[in-house]
Order: structure tokens, then C-alpha cells, then sequence
């Protein structure tokens, strides 16, 4: 199943405008879903590594 998803960028913003301008290129192609999909993809990789859960220490400093 496919789904459209739409969204809207407010220009005035630097960062929605830095948004639409690294995107401008990939609308022409009908190509920005996927540029969205492969920057969704790494940060939700960074975040699984982020909250990965650090292993714990014991009371001499050892990893147990």
C-alpha cells in the first residue's frame, strides 16, 4: 500500500527554507520521497544506537 503524505514548509524559516532548497533539485525528479526516506533512515539508525542501552558497571568498575 502506498500512502501520500503532504506537508507544508514556511520559507520565512531558515530551516524550512534550507529544507525546500536541499529538496528543490529531487521535486523536479519526482524524486524527493525517496531523498526524504534515506534521511529518515539515517537519523532513526542514529537514534537506535542513541538508546541502545549502555552495558552496566559493578562496584569495582568492571563491565559485567
Amino acid at each position: 500500500m502506498i500512502k501520500r503524505i503532504e506537508f507544508t514548509l514556511n520559507l520565512d524559516d531558515p530551516n524550512e527554507a534550507a529544507i525546500y532548497h536541499a529538496l528543490r533539485p529531487s521535486l523536479k525528479y519526482r524524486r524527493a520521497g525517496a531523498l526524504i526516506r534515506a534521511a529518515l533512515n539515517v537519523h532513526f539508525t542514529k537514534l537506535d544506537r542513541t538508546q541502545t542501552p549502555a552495558r552496566s558497571t559493578n562496584q569495582s568498575g568492571d563491565h559485567s
